[in-house]
């Protein structure tokens, strides 16, 4: 019998917490626990000191198939939404900046930030992109990866809640409708997504391999050469997989770490949420959208957790993922230029 190399018996770990955590949130009748189930299960492991981690490969495959399932939801409804992406990208810029300056402000005067850790902890997106900048200028990187990764989780949990409790309905069992595609066609739809994903990549785009998928898959479905949606059977997988994902950010922080930037977090999550929730059913009633919409499109969260949330929720995933990416967007832009303004004042 060939023994498993650790990395390998560490991701089937943390997959095996995962599936668990799947379970629970199903049997407790939580919305979209393929999702939420995963993510507070891993979390909860690494946070109690179980080496947490998932391979590369892994994820990659995960994100591929997510983004043929968003791309084969390519609708005219999508259509008529993202004809009106002017306007709903000036308010979500907006809030996008709104509530940077608002928490970035909160974080230097109350709680004893640097200017320059404040900016990056205050950032509502752009984990990767924040924590590298952190790394880089040798800031406390571990509590902006604290109070960032508290944002990713809080809103991965609560935004289904809020959705629940506005009235839409969110499933608690995953199971898309329609016809599943063929399989070479996922197979095909793969390599094109692959190779996007290069070009991407030297775009510096956000989540190359799930945007990459997502749009090959859009023109698949769009020319209808590429007709059905995944099947379950490689979809339900795909959300487990991001869910555990989601967990595995808490997988270095201690207890005593936590503990010292849990509020933190908590306080500069609650306001970022509620400002961009404002923002959201403004421009709604504004444009005469579907509140969903909007909410789940300016929710601060993770590009590729919102973009599969409007999967599982039945709205339209081409128009969350536009104000996602846009939102990205602004950040790219607006960190740099405010955290070398804070640069300046800590000279």
């Amino acid at each position: 019998m060939v023994a498993l190399p650790p990395s390998a018996l560490i991701t089937l770990r943390t997959l095996g917490v995962g599936v668990l955590g799947m379970l629970v949130a199903r049997l407790l009748s939580f919305p979209i626990p393929e999702l939420t189930g995963p993510a507070l299960a891993v979390s909860i492991a690494g946070l109690g000191g179980m080496q947490i981690a998932l391979s590369g490969l892994l994820r990659d495959i995960a994100f591929v198939v997510l983004g043929i399932s968003i791309g084969a939801g390519m609708t005219a409804e999508t259509m008529q939404m993202l004809l009106r992406l002017p306007l709903v990208f000036l308010a979500l810029s907006l809030s996008t900046i709104l509530a940077m300056l608002v928490v970035w402000r909160l974080l230097v005067r109350v709680f004893g930030f640097d200017a320059q850790s404040g900016l990056l902890a205050a950032s509502p997106g752009h984990l990767n992109f924040v924590l590298s900048i952190s790394t880089q200028y040798d800031l406390d990187v571990q509590r902006i990866a604290i109070v960032q990764s508290i944002r990713l989780l809080a809103l991965t949990l609560l935004t289904p809640l809020a959705a629940v409790a506005m009235g839409i309905d969110a499933p608690t069992t995953f199971g898309a409708t329609g016809t599943p595609m063929a399989l070479w066609m996922i197979a095909i739809l793969a390599i094109l997504a692959y190779l996007a994903s290069l070009v991407l990549n030297r775009l510096r785009v956000p989540a190359p391999l799930l945007i990459g998928a997502m749009l090959v898959s859009m023109i698949g479905h769009g020319f209808d050469i590429t007709p059905g949606q995944a099947p379950n059977q490689m979809a339900l997988p795909a959300f487990v997989i991001l869910g555990t994902l989601i967990g595995t950010r808490f997988g270095n922080v201690s207890l005593s770490d936590l503990r010292r930037s849990a509020w933190v977090g908590t306080l500069a999550t609650l306001i970022t949420a509620t400002i961009a929730f404002g923002f959201a059913i403004a421009t709604a009633w504004a444009l005469g959208l579907p509140i969903q919409h909007l909410m789940i499109a300016f929710a601060p969260g993770g590009l590729e957790t919102m973009v599969a949330m409007s999967v599982a929720l039945g709205i339209t995933p081409g128009f969350v993922a536009a104000c996602h990416l846009a939102r990205l967007l602004v950040l790219s832009v607006l960190v740099p230029l405010l955290f070398a303004r804070a640069s300046q004042r800590t000279k």
